[in-house]
């Protein structure tokens, strides 16, 4: 009976997966901070998390590792994200490069709370809430002065469920409530959908463990103003993830992971890393990531100043490290990971003004 749950589990996973690669749309609106709910853990080995989280940390990442936990667990995560500014150069017929166009996206931040509880042989449950700060936009009058302000953000609260199918094997499910504040022609636009993360883990042999999870199935977003004209797609996708055991010396390991997310369009997106365990108090990671997304993003012509929303693919690729310390039940750590950036189309360069890693940081506490 397990064996056939297991079974009808995996293929849920890839139909939603093919599904959900026929019905591409126009990105008028891409909630970001969904590609972002890891933890500083994960983020320190390139952000792999599909075999690599497992108790309150999968928790928005691969919930079928919340089952790897007997304690009561809570975790206070947040994120940093640093503003982008990008200038794209273009080439004259004479050969010189000129400034064409500017994005400018502002520093924003993100804050989350986990909990795991679990529930013997019931399995095991999960509750997340997130918090996805934007700043403020100020609306002015015709001189100038300002009016009055519209906050801008995301909200999301989730509920998580993870159970052994078998003794080194699991599946869970992750439902989230997102809501989403944007602004449109200087009025406050709300958003609500509704995301379900699906996965399972395997711990194979006592060196290795496997995973998959498919993230963000659902709806689109529906907001309260239709004649507005926003479309949206929620940032779906597919991650295959190991995790080995290089050497074990009881109270010190080291540990190899990666992450991949087929489809390949145009290149391999995956993450890997390298984690050291040292005297069972101290965490080493550095890692390397390649990711590419698309994204509507506001695009600045600096040749009449005219603001424009421009389709463009980014890539997020480079050297991840991190670190951490653990203190009786206690666990902090900290991590790095790269900014996005435009790909570039031909005939285009690219400058990057004070350009600054992702810094998260997390907090675990075990009762």
């Amino acid at each position: 009976m397990k064996l056939l749950i297991y079974i009808v589990f995996l293929i849920i996973i890839i139909n939603t997966t093919l599904a959900s690669e026929t019905t591409k749309e126009v990105i008028k609106y891409n909630p970001d901070f969904l590609h972002q709910l890891t933890t500083a853990e994960s983020d320190g080995i390139g952000e792999s998390t599909a075999a690599y989280s497992r108790g309150v940390q999968s928790l928005g990442n691969n919930p079928a590792g919340l089952s790897y936990t007997e304690n009561v667990s809570f975790a206070l995560i947040i994120h940093k994200f640093p503003s982008i500014e990008a200038v794209i150069m273009k080439e004259l017929e004479n050969g010189k490069w000129i400034d064409y166009s500017k994005y400018n996206i502002d520093n924003t931040e993100m804050g989350g709370i986990n909990c795991a509880l679990p529930m013997g042989r019931l399995g095991n449950l999960g509750i997340s809430f997130i918090l996805h700060y934007n700043g403020n936009f100020i609306r002015v009058n015709e001189n100038g002065k300002a009016v009055n302000s519209f906050p801008e953000g995301d909200m999301a609260f989730g509920i998580s469920y993870s159970h052994r199918i078998f003794e080194n094997a699991s599946i869970g499910i992750d439902i989230k409530s997102v809501r989403s504040k944007i602004v449109v022609d200087d009025k406050i636009n709300i958003g609500h959908t509704y995301t379900l993360n699906a996965g399972f883990m395997h711990q194979i042999v006592p060196r290795v463990r496997v995973g998959a999870v498919f993230q963000n199935a659902g709806n689109d977003f529906s907001f309260k103003n239709p004649e507005a004209g926003i479309s949206s797609e929620l940032p779906r996708k597919l991650l295959i993830g190991a995790v080995y055991i290089l050497r074990d010396k009881g109270n010190s390991l080291i540990t190899c992971s990666m992450d991949i997310n087929p489809p390949f369009d145009s290149e391999p997106k995956y993450s890997m890393g390298l984690e050291l365990l040292y005297i069972n108090h101290i965490f080493l990671r550095i890692g390397y990531m390649s990711h590419t997304h698309e994204y509507h993003s506001k695009l600045i012509n600096l040749q009449d100043g005219i603001s424009t929303y421009e389709d463009r693919t980014w890539t997020r690729k480079g050297i991840t490290f991190g670190a951490g310390a653990r203190i009786g039940k206690m666990e902090i750590n900290i991590g790095f990971t790269p900014i996005r950036k435009p790909v570039l189309n031909n005939g285009e360069k690219i400058r990057l003004e004070g350009q600054k890693n992702i810094m998260s940081l997390s907090c675990i506490a075990r009762i």
